[in-house]
Protein backbone atom coordinates (compact mmCIF):
# COMPACT_ATOMS: atom_id res chain seq x y z
CA UNK A 1 0.00 0.00 0.00
CA UNK A 2 1.41 3.65 -1.14
CA UNK A 3 1.72 5.57 2.15
CA UNK A 4 0.31 8.99 2.53
CA UNK A 5 1.15 11.87 4.49
CA UNK A 6 -0.95 14.92 4.89
CA UNK A 7 0.43 18.84 4.86
CA UNK A 8 -1.88 21.37 6.42
CA UNK A 9 -2.03 25.16 5.83
CA UNK A 10 0.11 27.33 8.24
CA UNK A 11 -1.20 30.53 7.82
CA UNK A 12 -3.98 32.35 8.74
CA UNK A 13 -4.77 34.87 6.01
CA UNK A 14 -4.83 38.01 5.67
CA UNK A 15 -2.86 38.75 8.68
CA UNK A 16 -2.25 36.48 11.20
CA UNK A 17 -4.28 36.94 14.21
CA UNK A 18 -5.57 33.50 15.22
CA UNK A 19 -1.70 31.44 15.12
CA UNK A 20 -2.80 29.86 18.45
CA UNK A 21 -5.84 28.29 16.56
CA UNK A 22 -4.00 27.40 13.01
CA UNK A 23 -1.62 25.45 16.28
CA UNK A 24 -4.58 23.64 17.33
CA UNK A 25 -6.31 22.80 13.90
CA UNK A 26 -2.66 21.50 12.38
CA UNK A 27 -2.88 19.11 15.80
CA UNK A 28 -6.43 18.22 15.21
CA UNK A 29 -6.22 17.41 11.53
CA UNK A 30 -2.75 15.13 12.28
CA UNK A 31 -4.64 13.19 14.85
CA UNK A 32 -7.51 12.71 12.80
CA UNK A 33 -5.50 11.61 9.39
CA UNK A 34 -3.45 9.40 12.31
CA UNK A 35 -6.85 7.87 13.06
CA UNK A 36 -7.63 7.76 9.39
CA UNK A 37 -5.14 5.61 8.48
CA UNK A 38 -2.61 8.17 7.26
CA UNK A 39 0.63 7.84 7.35
CA UNK A 40 2.45 11.45 8.24
CA UNK A 41 2.12 14.78 8.93
CA UNK A 42 4.38 17.12 7.40
CA UNK A 43 4.60 21.12 7.89
CA UNK A 44 6.26 24.05 5.45
CA UNK A 45 8.49 26.85 6.46
CA UNK A 46 8.33 30.74 5.03
CA UNK A 47 9.24 33.91 6.70
CA UNK A 48 7.79 37.54 6.91
CA UNK A 49 4.46 36.49 5.34
CA UNK A 50 2.09 39.22 6.93
CA UNK A 51 -0.59 36.16 6.84
CA UNK A 52 1.72 34.91 9.93
CA UNK A 53 2.90 31.70 8.43
CA UNK A 54 4.02 29.32 11.09
CA UNK A 55 7.81 29.72 10.44
CA UNK A 56 9.75 26.43 12.37
CA UNK A 57 8.59 23.10 10.94
CA UNK A 58 10.29 21.14 13.34
CA UNK A 59 9.39 23.05 16.20
CA UNK A 60 5.91 21.78 14.72
CA UNK A 61 6.71 18.68 14.22
CA UNK A 62 7.63 18.04 17.11
CA UNK A 63 4.39 19.11 19.30
CA UNK A 64 2.26 16.78 16.74
CA UNK A 65 4.78 14.18 17.50
CA UNK A 66 3.87 14.84 20.92
CA UNK A 67 -0.03 14.43 20.62
CA UNK A 68 0.04 11.46 18.13
CA UNK A 69 1.10 8.28 18.48
CA UNK A 70 2.07 6.59 15.22
CA UNK A 71 2.14 8.62 12.00
CA UNK A 72 5.69 10.16 11.12
CA UNK A 73 6.35 13.76 11.49
CA UNK A 74 8.52 15.89 9.55
CA UNK A 75 9.02 18.85 7.48
CA UNK A 76 8.44 19.49 3.83
CA UNK A 77 10.27 21.13 3.91
CA UNK A 78 12.97 22.91 5.73
CA UNK A 79 15.15 25.87 3.91
CA UNK A 80 18.43 24.40 5.22
CA UNK A 81 20.36 27.31 4.18
CA UNK A 82 18.42 29.35 6.63
CA UNK A 83 19.78 27.45 9.27
CA UNK A 84 22.79 26.22 11.27
CA UNK A 85 23.28 22.40 10.50
CA UNK A 86 24.64 21.88 13.99
CA UNK A 87 21.07 23.22 15.35
CA UNK A 88 19.36 21.04 13.02
CA UNK A 89 21.30 17.99 13.81
CA UNK A 90 20.44 18.39 17.32
CA UNK A 91 16.76 19.37 17.19
CA UNK A 92 15.81 16.26 14.46
CA UNK A 93 17.73 13.95 17.14
CA UNK A 94 15.54 15.18 20.01
CA UNK A 95 12.62 14.88 17.95
CA UNK A 96 13.60 11.15 16.86
CA UNK A 97 13.95 10.33 20.67
CA UNK A 98 10.77 12.08 21.68
CA UNK A 99 8.74 10.04 18.72
CA UNK A 100 10.49 7.10 18.67
CA UNK A 101 12.34 6.88 15.21
CA UNK A 102 9.15 8.87 13.57
CA UNK A 103 10.95 11.87 12.05
CA UNK A 104 11.71 12.68 8.66
CA UNK A 105 13.64 15.53 7.47
CA UNK A 106 12.91 16.93 3.95
CA UNK A 107 14.92 19.80 3.03
CA UNK A 108 14.78 22.57 0.68
CA UNK A 109 17.38 25.03 -0.82
CA UNK A 110 14.70 28.08 -0.57
CA UNK A 111 13.70 30.40 -3.45
CA UNK A 112 11.71 32.90 -2.01
CA UNK A 113 14.28 36.40 -1.04
CA UNK A 114 12.04 37.64 1.71
CA UNK A 115 12.97 34.16 3.48
CA UNK A 116 16.70 34.54 3.21
CA UNK A 117 16.34 38.72 3.79
CA UNK A 118 15.21 37.63 7.42
CA UNK A 119 18.49 35.94 8.00
CA UNK A 120 20.49 37.83 6.27
CA UNK A 121 21.64 35.09 4.26
CA UNK A 122 22.54 35.38 0.42
CA UNK A 123 20.18 33.57 -2.17
CA UNK A 124 23.41 32.81 -3.88
CA UNK A 125 25.23 31.07 -1.15
CA UNK A 126 22.04 28.47 -1.32
CA UNK A 127 23.16 25.68 -2.86
CA UNK A 128 26.81 25.96 -1.24
CA UNK A 129 25.06 26.45 2.36
CA UNK A 130 22.60 23.07 1.69
CA UNK A 131 25.56 21.14 0.69
CA UNK A 132 27.12 21.94 3.57
CA UNK A 133 24.80 21.74 5.74
CA UNK A 134 23.60 17.69 4.63
CA UNK A 135 27.16 16.96 5.12
CA UNK A 136 27.45 18.49 8.84
CA UNK A 137 24.05 16.72 9.84
CA UNK A 138 25.33 13.36 8.96
CA UNK A 139 28.37 13.85 10.92
CA UNK A 140 26.52 15.36 13.78
CA UNK A 141 24.36 12.01 13.64
CA UNK A 142 27.93 9.84 13.42
CA UNK A 143 28.11 9.28 17.12
CA UNK A 144 31.47 10.18 16.58
CA UNK A 145 34.01 13.32 16.84
CA UNK A 146 34.71 14.76 13.20
CA UNK A 147 36.40 17.53 11.79
CA UNK A 148 35.24 19.51 8.61
CA UNK A 149 36.36 22.11 6.80
CA UNK A 150 34.22 24.26 4.38
CA UNK A 151 33.28 27.64 2.82
CA UNK A 152 30.74 27.92 5.32
CA UNK A 153 31.16 25.70 8.39
CA UNK A 154 34.04 24.29 9.98
CA UNK A 155 34.49 22.03 12.67
CA UNK A 156 37.67 20.90 14.75
CA UNK A 157 37.15 17.33 16.43
CA UNK A 158 33.29 17.88 17.34
CA UNK A 159 31.12 15.17 19.52
CA UNK A 160 27.32 16.02 18.91
CA UNK A 161 25.28 15.13 20.99
CA UNK A 162 22.35 12.93 21.46
CA UNK A 163 22.50 11.11 18.32
CA UNK A 164 18.82 9.89 16.83
CA UNK A 165 16.74 7.06 17.22
CA UNK A 166 17.49 6.13 13.98
CA UNK A 167 20.05 5.05 12.83
CA UNK A 168 22.29 6.09 10.91
CA UNK A 169 19.63 9.03 11.11
CA UNK A 170 16.46 10.68 9.92
CA UNK A 171 15.55 9.71 6.67
CA UNK A 172 16.53 13.16 4.77
CA UNK A 173 14.26 14.00 1.43
CA UNK A 174 15.18 16.78 -0.91
CA UNK A 175 12.74 19.16 -3.01
CA UNK A 176 14.17 19.60 -6.07
CA UNK A 177 12.95 20.51 -10.03
CA UNK A 178 15.95 21.60 -11.81
CA UNK A 179 18.67 19.32 -13.36
CA UNK A 180 21.55 20.22 -10.80
CA UNK A 181 18.23 19.73 -7.83
CA UNK A 182 17.70 16.57 -8.78
CA UNK A 183 21.45 15.17 -9.10
CA UNK A 184 21.27 17.14 -5.93
CA UNK A 185 19.03 14.68 -3.83
CA UNK A 186 20.18 11.74 -5.78
CA UNK A 187 23.75 12.36 -4.58
CA UNK A 188 23.64 13.49 -1.12
CA UNK A 189 19.79 12.58 0.29
CA UNK A 190 17.72 9.60 0.98
CA UNK A 191 14.62 10.84 -1.31
CA UNK A 192 13.49 12.91 -3.73
CA UNK A 193 10.18 15.23 -3.44
CA UNK A 194 8.44 15.98 -6.56
CA UNK A 195 6.38 19.64 -6.36
CA UNK A 196 2.95 19.69 -6.08
CA UNK A 197 2.81 22.04 -8.89
CA UNK A 198 3.99 20.20 -12.35
CA UNK A 199 1.82 17.99 -14.83
CA UNK A 200 2.09 13.94 -14.61
CA UNK A 201 4.18 14.31 -18.24
CA UNK A 202 6.58 16.98 -16.14
CA UNK A 203 6.84 15.03 -13.20
CA UNK A 204 7.57 11.81 -14.70
CA UNK A 205 10.89 13.31 -17.09
CA UNK A 206 12.19 14.63 -13.47
CA UNK A 207 11.49 11.25 -12.20
CA UNK A 208 13.52 9.98 -14.90
CA UNK A 209 16.38 12.28 -14.69
CA UNK A 210 16.58 11.35 -11.01
CA UNK A 211 16.59 7.86 -10.87
CA UNK A 212 19.21 8.08 -13.63
CA UNK A 213 21.19 9.94 -11.38
CA UNK A 214 20.58 7.70 -7.88
CA UNK A 215 21.40 4.62 -9.88
CA UNK A 216 24.69 6.72 -11.33
CA UNK A 217 26.20 6.74 -7.86
CA UNK A 218 24.91 2.98 -6.64
CA UNK A 219 21.64 4.75 -4.49
CA UNK A 220 18.21 3.61 -4.22
CA UNK A 221 15.81 5.92 -5.81
CA UNK A 222 12.92 7.14 -3.34
CA UNK A 223 10.03 9.29 -4.56
CA UNK A 224 8.43 11.32 -2.80
CA UNK A 225 5.03 12.63 -4.93
CA UNK A 226 3.33 15.61 -3.52
CA UNK A 227 -0.09 16.77 -4.79
CA UNK A 228 -2.99 19.35 -4.01
CA UNK A 229 -6.17 17.78 -3.92
CA UNK A 230 -9.94 18.76 -3.43
CA UNK A 231 -11.56 15.69 -1.72
CA UNK A 232 -15.49 16.06 -2.21
CA UNK A 233 -18.28 13.86 -2.84
CA UNK A 234 -18.34 14.12 -6.44
CA UNK A 235 -16.63 16.05 -9.34
CA UNK A 236 -19.12 18.90 -9.42
CA UNK A 237 -18.76 19.26 -5.75
CA UNK A 238 -15.46 19.19 -6.03
CA UNK A 239 -14.91 22.37 -8.80
CA UNK A 240 -17.53 24.17 -7.00
CA UNK A 241 -14.70 23.86 -3.65
CA UNK A 242 -11.84 24.62 -6.04
CA UNK A 243 -11.68 28.23 -5.38
CA UNK A 244 -8.80 28.02 -2.41
CA UNK A 245 -6.38 25.63 -4.66
CA UNK A 246 -7.05 27.22 -7.80
CA UNK A 247 -6.44 30.56 -6.50
CA UNK A 248 -3.35 29.63 -5.28
CA UNK A 249 -2.34 27.55 -9.02
CA UNK A 250 -3.37 30.82 -10.75
CA UNK A 251 -0.46 32.41 -8.32
CA UNK A 252 1.94 29.91 -9.47
CA UNK A 253 1.22 30.35 -12.95
CA UNK A 254 1.27 34.32 -12.58
CA UNK A 255 5.09 33.49 -10.62
CA UNK A 256 6.45 31.79 -13.81
CA UNK A 257 6.19 28.46 -11.70
CA UNK A 258 4.21 25.94 -14.46
CA UNK A 259 6.87 24.24 -16.86
CA UNK A 260 5.10 24.64 -20.37
CA UNK A 261 3.32 21.66 -21.11
CA UNK A 262 0.59 20.02 -23.41
CA UNK A 263 -2.45 21.36 -21.12
CA UNK A 264 -1.17 24.56 -21.43
CA UNK A 265 -0.61 25.63 -24.94
CA UNK A 266 -3.50 28.14 -25.27
CA UNK A 267 -3.20 29.34 -21.21
CA UNK A 268 -1.74 32.98 -21.38
CA UNK A 269 -3.19 34.98 -18.64
CA UNK A 270 -3.13 33.45 -14.93
CA UNK A 271 -7.47 33.89 -15.41
CA UNK A 272 -7.32 31.82 -18.57
CA UNK A 273 -6.71 28.54 -16.11
CA UNK A 274 -9.21 26.92 -15.58
CA UNK A 275 -10.41 24.11 -12.96
CA UNK A 276 -10.69 21.49 -15.83
CA UNK A 277 -7.47 22.43 -17.05
CA UNK A 278 -5.37 22.65 -13.81
CA UNK A 279 -7.28 19.54 -12.81
CA UNK A 280 -6.16 17.48 -15.99
CA UNK A 281 -3.32 14.99 -14.45
CA UNK A 282 -1.89 17.69 -12.16
CA UNK A 283 -4.61 17.88 -9.02
CA UNK A 284 -6.17 15.85 -7.10
CA UNK A 285 -9.97 16.20 -7.42
CA UNK A 286 -13.62 14.73 -7.24
CA UNK A 287 -15.45 11.75 -5.46
CA UNK A 288 -13.17 8.70 -3.36
CA UNK A 289 -13.65 6.77 -7.05
CA UNK A 290 -12.83 9.99 -8.97
CA UNK A 291 -9.13 10.47 -6.69
CA UNK A 292 -8.28 6.47 -6.51
CA UNK A 293 -8.37 6.65 -10.27
CA UNK A 294 -6.35 9.39 -10.87
CA UNK A 295 -4.25 8.51 -8.18
CA UNK A 296 -3.62 4.55 -9.96
CA UNK A 297 -2.71 6.42 -13.11
CA UNK A 298 -0.11 8.73 -11.17
CA UNK A 299 1.22 5.36 -9.31
CA UNK A 300 1.59 3.49 -12.95
CA UNK A 301 3.35 6.48 -14.58
CA UNK A 302 5.76 7.94 -11.73
CA UNK A 303 5.93 4.53 -9.22
CA UNK A 304 6.23 6.84 -6.45
CA UNK A 305 7.32 5.29 -2.90
CA UNK A 306 5.52 7.69 -0.59
CA UNK A 307 2.81 10.49 -1.57
CA UNK A 308 2.07 13.64 0.14
CA UNK A 309 -1.48 15.49 -0.35
CA UNK A 310 -2.38 19.02 0.57
CA UNK A 311 -5.99 19.61 1.07
CA UNK A 312 -6.72 22.67 2.53
CA UNK A 313 -4.55 26.27 1.18
CA UNK A 314 -4.91 29.40 2.93
CA UNK A 315 -8.26 30.41 1.57
CA UNK A 316 -10.15 26.95 2.61
CA UNK A 317 -11.67 24.99 2.49
CA UNK A 318 -12.81 25.44 6.73
CA UNK A 319 -11.22 23.76 9.24
CA UNK A 320 -14.03 21.35 9.59
CA UNK A 321 -14.26 20.50 6.16
CA UNK A 322 -10.78 19.64 6.01
CA UNK A 323 -11.63 16.97 8.81
CA UNK A 324 -14.25 15.26 7.08
CA UNK A 325 -12.05 15.25 3.76
CA UNK A 326 -9.23 13.54 5.99
CA UNK A 327 -11.46 10.71 7.26
CA UNK A 328 -13.31 10.13 3.70
CA UNK A 329 -10.22 9.79 1.86
CA UNK A 330 -8.56 7.94 4.50
CA UNK A 331 -11.19 5.58 4.41
CA UNK A 332 -12.32 5.05 0.64
CA UNK A 333 -9.30 5.64 -1.11
CA UNK A 334 -5.87 4.79 1.58
CA UNK A 335 -6.78 1.22 1.99
CA UNK A 336 -7.33 0.87 -2.09
CA UNK A 337 -3.71 2.23 -3.00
Amino acid sequence: MLPVGYLPCTQDPPVGANMARVIDEIIAEAQAAEASGWDGCFLTEHHQQEDGYLPNPLLLAGLVGMKTQRIKVGTCVLLLPLHHPVHVAEDCAIIDLATKGRLILSVGVGYQPPDFAAFGVPVAEQASRTEEALAVIRHCWSDRRFSYTGKHFHYQDALITPTPWQKPGPPIWMAAWTPVGLRRAAHMTDGWIADPVQSLPVIKEYAGRYRAAAQKVGKKPYICLMRDAVIANSMKEAEAASGPTMYTHRFYFQYGAYVPDEYLKDVKKPEELTFAKAARDRLIVGSPDDCLEQLQRWKEEIQPDYLILRLRQPGGPSHQKTLEAIRLFGERVIPHL
